[in-house]
């Protein structure tokens, strides 16, 4: 059986044999190219000051939002980043006087947070090359059951066996079900590739 050997990537990606897309890779999902830092010689947040940092963060975020028709329903309230460019976020301070993280930063004050929503930020290893080019990508989008879903995987199980006088053996059938990533709303979710 061909099937029961395929490789089984998470959902972040989906399932290449069948031509399915995952979360980080979906070809109906807008990707874009951060903005370049003040020098204009990299896109990448290491480079970047804190306030550069979150116009990427507030640009994607207000894309998601335009594109929803500005409903405060489609107003991204979680972004992945790859796990270097979240550790450089927590690590750093937002200037040498300050007490408080890029990220803590982040958090206090972007366009999702100034309209009700609670922003989550976290580290996704799938995102490390996701980008176009093998690029570190940035994702923001509507973490609520109503703009993303994924199926229930079943494990794979015997559903049926029956005698075989021919072979002279029991012959067992086996079904299972793979699950994949479904985006309900496209519009409420944006890539932002180059940041790493």
């Amino acid at each position: 059986c061909t099937r029961c050997s395929l490789t089984l990537p998470p959902p972040y990606f989906g399932f290449s044999e069948f031509g399915t897309e995952g979360l980080v890779n979906n070809s109906n999902i807008t990707a874009s190219m951060a903005a370049d830092n003040a020098a204009g010689d990299s896109k990448k947040w290491v480079d970047k000051t804190p306030d550069e940092i979150l116009n990427d963060v507030n640009t994607s975020i207000t894309n998601a939002w335009a594109n929803s028709g500005y409903d405060n329903e489609g107003i991204p309230n979680h972004i992945g980043l790859p796990p270097l460019v979240y550790s450089y976020i927590v690590g750093t301070k937002v200037s040498q006087a300050a007490d408080k993280s890029i990220l803590n930063y982040l958090l206090e004050n972007n366009i999702a947070k100034a309209n009700g929503v609670d922003l989550q930020i976290v580290p996704m290893r799938q995102l490390i090359s996701a980008g176009v080019g093998d690029v570190g990508r940035m994702i923001a989008y509507v973490n609520k059951e109503d703009k993303v879903t994924f199926d229930i995987t079943v494990p794979l199980s015997r559903v049926m066996t029956a005698p075989s006088v021919a072979d002279m053996a029991y012959l067992s059938a086996y079904a299972g079900q793979m699950g994949q990533v479904k985006f309900l709303y496209t519009q409420c979710v944006e890539y932002v590739d180059g940041i790493s």
